[in-house]
């Protein structure tokens, strides 16, 4: 199986985008607090979306980066009598 590496980042804020916090529009990938800014600049909780989402892309790369592989297997072992 290939190496997942990622989500795009947001074309606004450079963010890297985590399942679930990115919106497609256009050919172009936003954020969520990107998107919210732009279709509701008025929205109270745009800094705390901000946050969040910057946490989740800070917790998944150590997640991915930090998963320790294990060495790959010996193989299928010779047959000796």
């Amino acid at each position: 199986m290939s190496k997942f590496y990622g989500f795009r980042f947001c074309v606004n804020c450079e963010v890297a985008c985590t399942s679930g916090n990115f919106v497609d529009y256009g050919k172009k990938r936003y954020c969520t607090a990107c998107w919210v800014q732009n279709q509701n600049p008025d929205h109270p909780g745009i800094e705390e979306m901000r946050k969040k989402i910057i946490e989740d892309a800070e917790k998944w790369k150590c997640i991915k980066w930090s998963r320790e592989e294990g060495p790959l297997p010996i193989g299928p072992k010779s047959h000796r009598n």
